[in-house]
């Protein structure tokens, strides 16, 4: 029993849709065939609508990672370093607008240092946080 296309299509919002794969030099030009009952698609089909990728894309992550767990963890551990990074960028923004005041002003506003010492605690968090993500997967050989 096949399903129409447009209901096989993921309907996945724009803000959790991930970028596309790298360009390779040469292109991908190799096609691999995988027969699949109806059941064994909609299974598939399913876990990759609720990692938010395509069924090709979800295929190649799990089989280039060797799990498809760790490749869904690998997806949501970048997605939060980048969200952290614009939060980061943000933070860095009002700390530089702070220090051009206090420069303009010849005094420090208050609470300037409890808020430097913040931004260095988070920093830390998230450098460290990076490394045991960097730590905890396995590079693809």
């Amino acid at each position: 029993m096949k399903r129409p296309v447009a209901d096989r299509t993921a309907k996945t919002p724009a803000s959790r849709r991930t970028a596309r794969m790298a360009t390779v030099t040469g292109g991908r030009h190799n096609v691999v065939k995988v027969r699949l009952s109806d059941r064994e698609l909609g299974q598939l089909t399913e876990r990759a609508e609720r990692a938010c990728v395509s069924l090709q894309r979800f295929l190649f992550e799990a089989a280039m990672s060797g799990s498809a767990a760790q490749s869904a963890q690998r997806r949501q551990a970048a997605g939060d370093a980048q969200r952290a990074r614009i939060v980061l960028t943000g933070v860095a923004n009002n700390v530089n607008q702070l220090a051009k005041w206090a420069n303009t002003n010849h005094v420090l506003p208050d609470g300037f240092n409890d808020a430097l010492d913040e931004v260095r605690r988070a920093t830390t968090v998230l450098a460290e946080t990076t490394e045991r993500l960097q730590a905890g997967f396995v590079a693809p050989r």
